[in-house]
């Protein structure tokens, strides 16, 4: 599945409602669209083998992205999971379960 609205398109609406820790990240997500991150880490050019399941540019555009969120440490990357907003930001098919 990939989403074909841009981050900078969805509504911003100010109340508390299904807000999460990481509901003011629209701005830091737009921005990292807007300099096209993720095409960016796919011209890295780095390869993993032909059965991975998630290939690296998705990898290091989770962690970026986590850090930036303030996650320290990998099982603070667990609280990403069921964000919309992030899973929307990284076009996430599947989820990151395993660690």
């Amino acid at each position: 599945m990939n989403f074909t609205t841009k981050i900078t398109s969805l509504k911003t609406e100010f109340s508390m409602r299904n807000a999460t820790n990481f509901a003011g990240s629209k701005v830091l997500l737009a921005f990292l669209e807007k300099i096209r991150l993720n095409q960016a880490l796919r011209t890295l050019g780095l390869a993993k083998s032909t059965n991975a399941i998630f290939p690296t540019h998705r990898i290091l555009q989770y962690l970026i992205i986590g850090w930036l969120l303030g996650c320290e440490r990998l099982f603070h990357f667990k609280s990403m999971e069921g964000d919309a907003l992030v899973a929307h930001a990284l076009e996430a098919a599947c989820r990151i379960t395993a660690y």
